[in-house]
């Protein structure tokens, strides 16, 4: 990874756990990865259940975190002054996690059309495919929905 994939990393890290105390308490931390892709890990040690497995709600919260990061970091780099909030999630629990988990998130093909929207009505949704794996294997596979509006 280059030196400002792994600055950008660093400060989103800083910006979740300043303005998302959850993601401090979960020990979540952004992954250096090229623009328009993002991956979030967390340790299995806060985020564990009595099972000695990953608590379902951290897997959940990762992958919406994933979600929301990738688009704050995309809309951010537009040069946008803008809200953005999860309107919908729904996930697939496939294995138990005991050990670090990591998320992923893409921005997808209708992201220009998904801008050209939020520009012209201030306002537009986006559903963003998210994916979490724990040792190489898929734990959780989930759909999200965030809706983005432009303040100011």
């Amino acid at each position: 990874m280059t030196d400002s994939s792994l600055d950008r990393a660093e400060a989103l890290t800083r910006y979740l756990h300043d303005n998302i105390p959850l993601t401090r308490a979960m020990a979540l931390r952004v992954l250096p990865t090229e623009p328009g892709r993002l991956r979030l890990a967390a340790p299995h040690e806060p985020n564990r259940n009595p099972h000695g497995t990953v608590f379902g709600g951290s897997l959940a919260t990762l992958a919406i975190a994933a979600g929301w990061t990738l688009l704050f970091d995309a809309l951010r780099a537009e040069g946008l002054a803008f809200g953005l909030v999860i309107q919908h999630y729904q996930c697939d629990y496939r294995a138990p996690a005991a050990a670090e988990f990591v998320a992923e998130a893409e921005l997808p093909a209708d992201w220009p059309a998904f801008l050209e929207r939020l520009r012209a009505r201030g306002r537009a949704r986006l559903t963003l495919p998210l994916r979490l794996y724990c040792e190489g294997r898929e734990v959780l596979g989930a759909e999200a929905v965030y809706v983005a509006w432009l303040e100011g």
